[in-house]
């Protein structure tokens, strides 16, 4: 039932005029809100070729997306842009509900990345502009890059679309170390995100025995 609520909201946002678009995003908000970590499946392992490319972060700082930025890191990554008004605030208001779930582990031992699918546009200022609103804390990159760059990295997770209004939501859970990526489709809630970096991070503990 849930998921079937989850479609049936992002398919009339995404219809919808604009002055329907604020509705339909608060509902989505209040659904993702309301719904429990097991109405969801933890993610799909996927076997995902990201190139490694140059991204830059929003303090201007220029760094290979898989080998320095990931690196053996335990993340969470989506992708928004700075202009959107319809899912890309929700998919923002999630992270910004997952850095305080994960409390002291976030930017020691869990981090985000968000990545702009409008670098055109989206240059290091906007992105630190988002980053402040959000209260984004140490540990949640957001990046941008040169566009042909952008949208190689954008197939590489199998989220790249040419109408970047109509871009699905998506959130990718990585573990650098062990090279192992899951999808979570839609808008996963921030328990059910939290839930699966945990689970990378138990793995990590149990390996390490």
């Amino acid at each position: 039932m849930v998921i079937v609520q989850f479609s049936i909201l992002f398919r009339n946002l995404l219809t919808a005029g604009k002055a329907h678009k604020m509705f339909i995003g608060t509902c989505l908000l209040v659904a993702v809100a309301l719904t429990p970590p097991h109405a969801h499946s933890a993610g799909n392992t996927v076997d995902l070729k990201v190139p490694d490319l140059e991204l830059t972060n929003q303090d201007g700082e220029s760094n290979h997306l898989v080998t320095d930025i990931i690196g053996d890191k335990i993340a969470a990554i989506t992708f928004t842009y700075t202009s959107c008004t319809t899912i890309c605030p929700i998919l923002d208001g999630i992270f910004k509900s997952v850095q305080t779930r994960v409390g002291d582990a976030m930017g020691r031992e869990i981090f985000l990345i968000t990545i702009s699918i409008d670098p055109g546009n989206d240059i290091p200022p906007r992105l630190k502009a988002r980053a402040e609103k959000l209260g984004a804390r140490p540990g949640w990159n957001f990046l941008t890059g040169q566009r042909e760059s952008v949208n190689r990295v954008l197939k590489g997770f199998e989220v790249y679309t040419p109408d970047i209004a109509n871009h699905p939501p998506a959130v990718i859970i990585v573990d650098g170390r062990r090279g192992i990526w899951s999808r979570l489709s839609g808008f996963p809630s921030p328990a059910l995100i939290e839930k699966a970096l945990q689970e990378h991070l138990v793995a990590r503990q149990v390996s390490a025995r």
